[in-house]
């Protein structure tokens, strides 16, 4: 919610976060805020085949240490998410990517994962590996939001139906 602006703001606000990802979100709580309820409001209305998720992510004791989101198509999801460098390599990345990965096939219907990495960001990528998500060209993928010119792109079947873009 909205609430967790002040929190995931402190949370981001490392420059090492945006060094793949072009940058901050937000450059304040308040622009956090904006942020937070940008996606909270979903998709343009002319993106009606959309579906936004959006999740912050907490420790167990409550402490917010990132987000993470998928956009649903009818068939297929696009996942991200982004912690803080304070929680860098502790498995939260992986335990977050798990359960967003879960959340979105628990949904039904989705028949393929999609994801975008810029091409320096290794602990990523071989993050998507250990989840089994394979390295396509762009040029196989569906219309992807998070690609940038550049990315490698990763997609991760969910035996849900015939695979279809």
């Amino acid at each position: 919610t909205v609430d967790d602006a002040i929190a995931l703001f402190d949370a981001l606000d490392r420059p090492e976060v945006g060094t793949y990802i072009g940058g901050p979100y937000a450059d304040s709580s308040d622009g956090m805020a904006e942020v937070i309820t940008r996606w909270l409001s979903g998709p343009p209305a002319d993106m009606t085949d959309e579906t936004w998720l959006n999740y912050v992510v907490r420790l167990a004791d409550g402490t917010v240490i990132g987000h993470a989101q998928a956009t649903l198509h009818r068939t297929w999801a696009e996942v991200a998410w982004v912690l803080g460098s304070s929680w860098w390599g502790q498995g939260f990345g992986k335990e977050t990517a798990e359960a967003l990965l879960k959340r979105v096939t628990a949904l039904g219907g989705i028949q393929l994962v999609w994801a975008t990495v810029h091409p320096d960001n290794v602990r990523c990528k071989r993050l998507l590996a250990r989840l089994d998500f394979t390295r396509v060209d762009i040029a196989d993928a569906p219309d992807l939001g998070s690609y940038d010119p550049g990315d490698d792109v990763y997609v991760l079947s969910t035996g849900v139906g015939s695979p279809a873009a």
